[in-house]
């Protein structure tokens, strides 16, 4: 598919996309209706999720699926309060998403509801309840 299709797909599901070049999409979506899109996106052929990222924007968490859709980039963007830290597991439509979703639990506390797998991925048994390093508000202990 190219940028263009791979837009115009994104737009009959979620609404807001930008074709920033020929082989980069950056799209918005809320959680309510991102996962509408991910079907239609693995019929059309894209079948590869690279990665999701977490970022701390101070009062959200923006959610980032970045999926390769041969030849563009598409990087969805999804912006969760940190109110309601809560998204749905995309491991039944992409497997591939169960480490990356561990992380965004473990590293900035967002809760994945359906996850087959939620116990901790790299931080420590005894690590705090709550404490999640790559938040902000975290505070690091000095030594």
């Amino acid at each position: 598919m190219d940028s263009k299709e791979v837009a115009d797909l994104i737009k009959a599901h979620v609404g807001d996309v930008r074709i920033v070049s020929e082989r980069r999409l950056f799209a918005t979506s809320d959680k309510q209706r991102f996962r509408d899109l991910l079907p239609a996106l693995k019929v059309a052929g894209v079948t590869h999720l690279s990665m999701i990222t977490g970022v701390d924007r101070g009062n959200a968490v923006e959610v980032i699926y970045h999926f390769d859709c041969q030849p563009a980039i598409l990087n969805l963007k999804i912006s969760l309060s940190k109110d309601d830290l809560k998204i749905f597991t995309i491991t039944d439509i992409f497997p591939g998403a169960v480490l990356y979703e561990r992380d965004l639990m473990e590293m900035l506390g967002v809760k994945v509801e359906g996850h087959p797998d939620p116990q901790r991925l790299f931080l420590p048994d005894d690590w705090p309840e709550g404490a999640h390093p790559l938040r902000k508000e975290f505070e690091r202990e000095s030594k």
